[in-house]
């Protein structure tokens, strides 16, 4: 019988709850791991998921726990949730979602991704809810009524009493749900690639268990309520995140003098469709919404009061005797569905009728989550569905994007006279690095006088700028072109740095209105890499090694071989064509500026 491969680690985010623990016996069986890290949220989850799990696996598999939120940064993760906007948390957590200045290496997710580097990551966080379920649309209700109270007032407005407003504002800042599930993908991203993560797998959420806008089970809020749409949303933005991260390379690496592409992480989602049930049935002593103590949830004798004009939707619980003066626990039998939540036999047989939410059982979940790692073919990975179902590129696309350059080119010949702009870049389709190398690559082409790619390369990188100086003096309408849309040009002369330049600069970029900017010496190739034409030496040193390193295939002996991704398909220096393969084999360079991605 074929054995299958052994696993070093396997890291499973959420691995206390009811999925994740299922997962972790999955794997254990099946991929026979040395380690699995059980994450969870708070301590006492991983090590009761690994007390659990414990006896049911293999012994010379190695359980460790790990535990805290991965969505905020590494500091911050056992901090509560109401803690997180008070002081120099909220300036952490805000920083963490929506400043650039933000590094991948002080966040919680990097931080556990990178601590184990395990082969396999299985998310099993439900990331929706986390993300959805922090108040959003309440919070903006607060934050509004505080500005129409303070708007309505009379006179001067003391600082104290701004507090509740500024409160409120902060709150909801730090809630939204786009900016924090970008950025956990971008984090994701970083992780997974500099952790040699070699499958990813998401257990996502459709938000509502596969019903539509009827759906009743909405924790007691209106139906549909924002918030569990918004879950929908967010569920299903990451997945068209997640499709995106499963198309990206690994980066790239020199093989031989030549940059080879690496293969990215393996990444998967597995889209539950109903509810997930059950833990466990049990009885047990259930709490009441909104009240924190489940101990105090005792039996209590009801009122009964004239209804008036207005009704008090939350009294004192102090203000009702016990139930027939003793302490009765409201005690039921019922079942245990993990996230979701303790049912009653009546709730859970009303969720689970057919065409309700119905269910699926955490064992079967992580039966498809396992296949889908060893490579089955289970037709229930969403990303590979929405693969399959997008428009891809087409043969007549092809043919009509040669036709339509031709007739760029044959109009820009026709209507050339002494004011007329060469057409090198407007700067819209960014990102700036774009509208910088195909300036630099326009001029040298210009100033070469040649569009073979062999005889370009043999020019000297000083002999090239003087070429392109010499070009430039004498076509001032292309330097006030390029300068024009916000690429500065960068020179040397006298030892000195110069920069030519128009009203705006792209690059570095205006963050929080700032304007103006500090220029350290140890950014500035960073910031000519990412948007500035540079006429250095240096700089055509490294046009050389590319229009060098650009040989085209030999279709002879290769056949069809010969046209990959790494060889330039051509011996013409076509500018834009030529911009296209590089970012295609320099993508780990594109607007790196401070070790940051501009």
């Amino acid at each position: 019988m074929k054995q299958r491969r052994s696993y070093g680690t396997i890291l499973i985010l959420g691995g206390g709850g009811m999925v994740g623990i299922q997962v972790a016996r999955e794997c254990a069986r099946e991929l026979r791991p040395a380690k699995m890290v059980i994450a969870a949220v708070e301590e006492q989850q991983a090590m009761d998921a690994i007390a659990f799990l414990r006896p049911q696996i293999a012994s010379e598999i190695e359980l460790i726990p790990e535990w805290g939120s991965v969505f905020v940064p590494e500091d911050l993760k056992d901090t509560p949730r109401d803690q997180l906007v008070q002081g120099a948390n909220f300036e952490k957590i805000f920083d963490a979602v929506f400043r650039r200045a933000a590094t991948a290496e002080s966040s919680a997710l990097y931080a556990v991704i990178k601590r184990y580097a395990p082969d396999i990551v299985v998310d099993a966080i439900n990331t929706a809810s986390a993300i959805s379920y922090q108040n959003e649309f309440e919070l903006a209700i607060q934050a509004k009524d505080q500005m129409d109270a303070l708007a309505s007032r009379e006179g001067a407005i003391q600082r104290e009493e701004l507090e509740p407003l500024f409160d409120a504002v902060r709150k909801l800042m730090v809630a939204q749900g786009i900016p924090q599930i970008t950025r956990h993908i971008l984090l994701l991203h970083q992780a997974l690639q500099d952790s040699g993560v070699e499958i990813y797998v998401k257990v996502g959420t459709t938000g509502t268990g596969g019903m539509g806008l009827n759906i009743p089970y909405t924790h007691s809020e209106d139906k549909p309520s924002q918030q569990l749409i918004a879950k929908s949303a967010i569920g299903f933005a990451h997945t068209g995140l997640l499709f995106l991260l499963a198309r990206t390379p690994g980066g790239s690496e020199q093989d031989g003098g030549r940059r080879e592409e690496k293969l990215g992480a393996i990444v998967k989602e597995v889209k539950p469709g109903a509810m997930i049930g059950f833990r466990r049935v049990e009885k047990r002593h259930i709490g009441v919404r909104g009240e924190d103590d489940v101990r105090q949830a005792h039996l209590l004798e009801p009122r009964e009061d004239v209804l008036g004009d207005q009704l008090n939707l939350r009294e004192d619980r102090a203000g009702f005797p016990r139930f027939e003066g003793r302490d009765v626990p409201l005690e039921i039998v019922g079942a245990d569905t993990g996230e979701n939540g303790f049912f009653s036999i009546g709730e859970f047989q009303a969720i689970t009728f057919p065409r309700q939410m119905e269910y699926v059982t955490p064992e079967e979940v992580a039966r498809t989550v396992v296949l889908e790692i060893i490579g089955a073919s289970t037709g229930r990975d969403v990303l590979v569905a929405i693969d399959g179902a997008i428009t891809e590129p087409s043969y007549r696309a092809g043919v009509l994007r040669e036709h339509a350059i031709r007739e760029m080119r044959k109009l820009e010949q026709q209507i050339r006279g002494e004011n007329d702009i060469p057409s090198i870049a407007v700067g819209h389709l960014g990102p700036p690095r774009l509208s910088k190398l195909l300036a630099e690559a326009f001029l040298i082409r210009q100033a070469a006088t040649t569009e073979v790619i062999r005889n370009i390369a043999r020019i000297q990188p000083v002999n090239m700028k003087n070429l392109v100086e010499a070009y430039l003096a004498a076509n001032p309408i292309v330097t006030s072109t390029i300068v024009r849309i916000g690429t500065p040009i960068l020179r040397e002369r006298d030892g000195k740095l110069m920069i030519t330049r128009g009203p705006r600069i792209n690059i570095p970029p205006v963050v929080g209105g700032r304007k103006t900017v500090d220029i350290p010496p140890d950014h500035i190739d960073d910031y000519a890499n990412a948007g500035w034409v540079d006429l250095r030496v240096s700089n055509f040193a490294k046009w050389q090694k590319r229009l060098s390193a650009a040989t085209p295939g030999d279709i002879q002996q290769f056949g069809s071989a010969a046209f990959d991704a790494n060889r330039y398909p051509g011996e013409r220096f076509e500018p834009g064509d030529f911009v296209g393969w590089l970012f295609v084999n320099e993508p780990d360079e594109l607007g790196m500026i401070g070790g940051r991605l501009y």
